[in-house]
């Protein structure tokens, strides 16, 4: 099961990102070239070397294939992915924060 970093914009998802990539070495894969390389400048800014972003139609089209990775900005790629394997428009999806929840149910 993936796990969601779900935060208001500008909160630092991005960064979690970068250092998860940094500590596991799983390339993160990104919509927009623009996104390659504002990780590329955040990585460099905290001072840790990832791999190299690489963008979601390349690495489709791409024969190697890891074993993991981590997308940056995922929204838009849930509702293109669900739409593909349903082989229908999906409107609509809910999600919960099970981070929120499993707090809330400790309290």
């Amino acid at each position: 099961m993936a796990n969601l970093i779900i935060r208001d914009r500008g909160t630092g998802k991005s960064t979690a990102l970068v250092y998860t990539s940094f500590v596991t070495r799983y390339p993160i894969l990104v919509q927009y070239e623009s996104r390659i390389q504002h990780l590329i400048t955040i990585a460099i800014d905290l001072g840790v070397n990832i791999p190299r972003p690489i963008r979601i139609d390349q690495y489709r089209d791409s024969k190697r294939k890891e074993e993991n990775v981590l997308i940056d900005e995922g929204y838009d790629l849930i509702g293109a992915a669900v739409d593909s394997y349903l082989e229908t428009h999906v409107a609509a999806i809910t999600f919960t924060d099970k981070i929120k929840e499993g707090e809330n149910q400790c309290r």
